[in-house]
Formats: structure tokens, C-alpha cells, sequence
């Protein structure tokens, strides 16, 4: 049966034969082997629809067998078994399409190679690659009403695959060898469209030399896809809602009402009930086509299928023949995960076609991104409002907002001077002593003995909260030593030892990550700048845990 072998490479005998047993009594054809080179054997020999591997594996690095595998046979989908609660963050960029925690459950795994199947069926037919919940969700609502006959209304953002989910529908209904005829209604001038819709008689307007029948004519017993929906006159609407209603049209030009039968499909990436409200679209009329309402969600918001679509996309992107696909890094991955995709699939597909081909470079890196990808933080100059949160960690990160954008300003200020000057850029000194306040700059004759007893000068209240507010082991901001003559410290034991500009500034990450649960690009945000930069820094700084 098409699409329905598959290979379960497990080390362990017992679980590899309970799930080579649910699958078997499934229908499933089932070969099982317990190495990963009995696996690579038994793969050239036949390639399986699906493997299932166990990264537990001590006879190999089950990472390399999926790359092998993936290259070998990029048709073949890979799924891991783990007792882990989700595989390492390394398999994130390599194509594995799911994976189930061991010991297996019956009814998880059949769950998941139905939904494999028909995630295979939908890529294969119509070009629809996912796996997120709500891509998948739109899946099974095609056919559920596919059979129906029901009129449907598809929304989303362009790129989002509305005509890919309109022909799904046609496929699984019972018109499926009748005509599939898309229509954008946005692209044919206003005056033409229905004429395009409904045909027109001889002699209806000046180059109409003959009869010519319409979309509706040419789609009888079949579908009908009326793609930007909005964009229709409400001139041309009135004659679509007699078509739904009575399912007959009379022709540009004519009088005699001429019958068809048409499944109508409509789309749109447009909000027609704010339309309505403005009266460019007609009530009646969206209540006739949105009998079913099917929403395909921007790529935004189905970022766990990014790493997957820009797999395929490079495996079948045009490159140099005979080279082999560029890898992808962890750091590439996590921002093109972060980036908005305005333009959804579409986007990203001819963005990594185009890193592929003009890349020249066995694995592309963040920084190897085009800048559009790094979209400029929008600054927030409005100080912080506490809601629901200790005043004290507020006036804490006002304070290190505040010293964020003193470090920001000193790093630019030698470009900016030799800039001026007209020299090139030079470098800041790795560590900086912080000059010591007025009052406690002592006679150059003073002993150092004395010059140690210095006792620190009265603080603005607001900076004093801060430093004052962290308990002994409390973690919390260190503020830098005050320096007298000598580099003396005071030892009252309030003072902490003197930081680099470098240690304040990986601290300043650090936080403004912990603080957005790991986000680079909401970091970035909050402490004004790209995130090129803040990836940059996340690996200079040895940040491994936000990596």
C-alpha cells in the first residue's frame, strides 16, 4: 500500500517489536532491524515510506543515521522514539516530521502516522507542508466538508496556501474529476469581471464579435475558486448571490437565464465584516459564503514548522549539481523562527532559494541572514509602569536601563570621534576604572592608610534603593566599585569588586533574556539593539543557555 512501509530501528528488542507490532496490525508493512547498519542496508534495498528510529542506539550516533538516511532518501519521513520528554535541541534542523516518548503507546503512534498520512498526502497533491496544531486543524476540516457540497470561505495572509486548501477541497469531493478553475478577482479590471464571470452574448459591448461563456460555464460540475473575494464590486456581488441562491446567471448582453452547477470557493486575506461595515461588501452575500469558514494561520503563527519548510525548500532548492544542500545553524534557525514573515511561505521559500544559491557556503550562519530578517527595534521611551510586580525589581531595571544606555553611548562615542577627526575606528580599552566623586579625592600626601578609611558620600535616593535592595546571596545587579587614589576599596564590605564594561554588558543580556523567557528579538527590543547583535553577543559572551 502507497505510503504505508515502515522500517523501526531500535536496539532494544522488546520495544522495537511492541511498536513493529501495533503498526503491523494497523496495515502497516513493518521491517524491523536493530543497528543502524542493518538500517542503512535494508533502506537501499527498499526505501520505506517512514523509519522510525530510537535515539538510544549504541551501535551508532543515531544523528548521523538520520542525516544519512535524509540524504539518501529525502522522501522518506523519520520519526524518533526517545524516553527523554522531547528529543535534544540538536535534531530541531534536521527533517524529522514527529517523535513519540518510549514505552510507546498504541494509540499515540497510530494517532501520529495518521497524521502523517495526511500530512504526506496534502505535501504530495498540493504543496502543504506542517505539522503545527493549527495547520493540521485546517486539514482535517477539509475533509470534513469536502464531500459535503457545502460553500466554503478560506482566510488567511497571502502566502498562506489558500489556493493549495481550495484544490484539497475539490480533490476530496465527489467533483474531483470535474474542472478546478481559480480566479483572483483582485488581478481582472472591474469593468471585465463580469464578463469573465458570466460570459457575454454577441454584440454585448464593442469586441464582443461572439458568444463567449464565463468561469461559471466553464466550471460546471466542478469548483470554483473566487480568490480575493473582497476585492469584487458590489455591482458583480448582486449577480453572485443570485447564482448561490437559484444557481443560474444570465450572460453579459442577454436575457435567457442559463443553469449551472458549480461549487463555489472563496478566499480572502482581507476582514470582510470590517468591509461590511463600510459597505464595500455585502452581508447577504458573506453570510452565503461563509456557511464553513476555514483560517489558515501566518506562518508567525506556526513558527515549530519553520525549521521543517526551510529543510525542504533547501533539499529541493535550484543549486550547484553534485553539491551537496547547505546545513543551516542553530542560531540561523532561531532567527529566521523569530522573524514575522510578512510574507508568509512564499517568503521564506524564495528567501532560502536565494541563500542557497548566492550563499556559496556549506552552512549558513545568523550572520549570513539578509538584514531584512533583523527588523529595527521600535525604542520605547516611556518609562516603565509597575503592574502587579515588586516596586523594587522595578526601579532595578529602570536603573539598568539606564546604565544599558550609558554603555550603548561610550561603545559609539571613539567611532563617532574618529569619525570627525578623520581617522579610522579605534578600539575601547578592555577595562575601565570609574573616576572617583569630588569629595573623596584625597591630598597626594595623604598616607594610604587614611586614604582607606574613606567613607562613601550620600547617594541619589533612587540609586540607592537599587543597590541597597539585594540581600547577602540575593542575586541581583552589582554596582561597580568606587575608585579613590591608590585604587583603594573601602572595606565596609557594602562595595562590590570593580566590573569590566564587558561584564556589565553580558549581564545586561543575560537578564533582558530571562526576563523574555530566552526570546532574542523581544531582548533586543528592550535593550535597543539589532538582533544581529544580540546573537553575536549571546555566543561571545558564552551565553549557552539562550543559544
Amino acid at each position: 500500500m502507497e505510503g504505508r512501509s515502515i522500517l523501526v530501528v531500535d536496539g532494544e528488542t522488546d520495544s522495537r517489536r511492541h511498536a513493529a507490532s501495533i503498526l503491523r496490525n494497523a496495515g502497516y508493512d513493518v521491517l524491523e532491524t536493530g543497528t543502524a547498519a542493518e538500517a542503512l542496508r535494508a533502506a537501499r534495498t527498499d526505501p520505506p515510506d517512514v523509519v522510525l528510529v530510537d535515539l538510544a542506539m549504541s551501535d551508532a550516533d543515531p544523528e548521523q543515521l538520520i542525516r544519512t538516511i535524509s540524504a539518501k532518501h529525502p522522501d522518506t519521513d523519520i520519526m524518533l522514539t526517545t524516553r527523554q520528554h522531547e528529543p535534544p535541541r540538536q535534531f530541531r534542523q534536521l527533517d524529522v516530521s514527529d517523535y513519540i516518548e518510549k514505552p510507546v503507546d498504541a494509540e499515540e503512534l497510530l494517532t501520529k502516522m495518521r497524521m502523517r498520512d495526511l500530512r504526506r498526502e496534502f505535501h504530495q497533491r498540493f504543496q502543504l507542508l506542517g505539522k503545527n496544531e493549527r495547520f493540521i486543524a485546517a486539514m482535517e476540516s477539509v475533509l470534513q466538508v469536502a464531500p459535503t457540497g457545502i460553500q466554503v470561505l478560506l482566510t488567511g495572509e497571502s502566502g498562506t496556501g489558500k489556493e493549495g486548501f481550495a484544490r484539497a477541497i475539490h480533490h476530496y469531493s465527489d467533483r474531483r474529476d470535474g474542472p478546478f478553475i481559480p480566479i483572483n478577482c483582485g488581478a481582472i479590471a472591474e469593468g471585465v469581471l463580469e464578463s469573465e464571470l458570466f460570459g457575454h452574448e454577441k454584440g454585448a459591448f464593442t469586441d464582443a464579435k461572439g458568444q463567449r461563456k464565463g468561469y461559471f460555464e466553464q466550471a460546471h460540475g466542478g469548483t470554483l475558486l473566487l480568490d480575493e473575494i473582497g476585492d469584487m464590486p458590489r455591482s458583480t456581488q448582486v449577480k453572485l448571490l443570485r447564482v448561490l441562491e437559484q444557481q443560474e446567471f444570465i450572460r453579459v448582453g442577454g436575457s435567457t437565464p442559463v443553469k449551472t452547477d458549480v461549487r463555489l470557493i472563496a478566499s480572502t486575506n482581507r476582514d470582510l465584516s470590517g468591509d461590511i461595515h463600510d459597505g464595500t461588501f455585502r452581508q447577504d452575500l458573506y453570510y452565503r459564503l461563509n456557511a464553513v469558514h476555514i483560517h489558515l494561520p501566518a506562518l508567525r503563527e506556526r513558527r515549530d514548522d519553520i525549521p521543517r519548510l526551510i529543510g525542504h525548500f533547501v533539499r529541493h532548492a535550484p543549486g550547484k549539481p553534485g553539491a551537496p544542500p547547505p546545513v543551516f545553524t542553530e542560531e540561523a534557525l532561531a532567527a529566521l523562527s523569530d522573524y514575522a514573515w510578512p510574507g508568509n511561505i512564499r517568503e521564506l521559500r524564495h528567501l532560502v532559494e536565494s541563500l542557497v544559491v548566492t550563499s556559496g557556503k556549506a552552512r549558513i550562519d545568523a550572520e549570513d541572514l539578509p538584514d531584512s530578517i533583523y527588523t529595527p527595534p521600535v525604542a520605547n521611551r516611556a518609562l516603565p509602569v509597575p503592574q502587579n510586580r515588586d516596586p523594587q525589581d522595578m526601579d532595578r531595571e529602570m536603573f539598568y536601563k539606564i546604565l544599558w544606555q550609558i554603555l550603548t553611548a561610550i561603545h559609539e562615542l571613539p567611532s563617532k570621534i574618529s569619525a570627525a577627526l578623520g581617522r579610522g575606528p579605534e578600539p575601547l580599552p578592555d577595562r575601565f576604572q570609574l573616576p572617583p566623586p569630588e569629595d573623596a579625592v584625597q591630598d597626594v600626601e595623604t598616607p594610604p592608610a587614611e586614604a582607606a578609611q574613606y567613607v562613601e558620600p550620600p547617594r541619589d535616593d533612587a540609586v540607592q534603593d537599587v543597590v541597597s535592595s539585594h540581600g547577602e546571596g540575593e542575586p541581583g545587579l552589582e554596582r561597580p566599585a568606587e575608585v579613590v587614589p591608590g585604587n583603594v576599596v573601602p572595606e565596609n564590605g557594602e562595595l562590590d569588586r570593580l566590573r569590566s564594561m564587558e561584564d556589565w554588558e553580558r549581564e545586561a543580556i543575560r537578564r533582558a533574556l530571562e526576563r523574555n523567557e530566552g526570546h532574542r528579538g523581544r531582548a533586543a527590543q528592550e535593550l535597543g539593539i539589532s538582533e544581529r547583535s544580540i546573537y553575536r553577543k549571546i555566543r561571545d559572551y558564552g551565553l549557552d543557555e539562550y543559544a
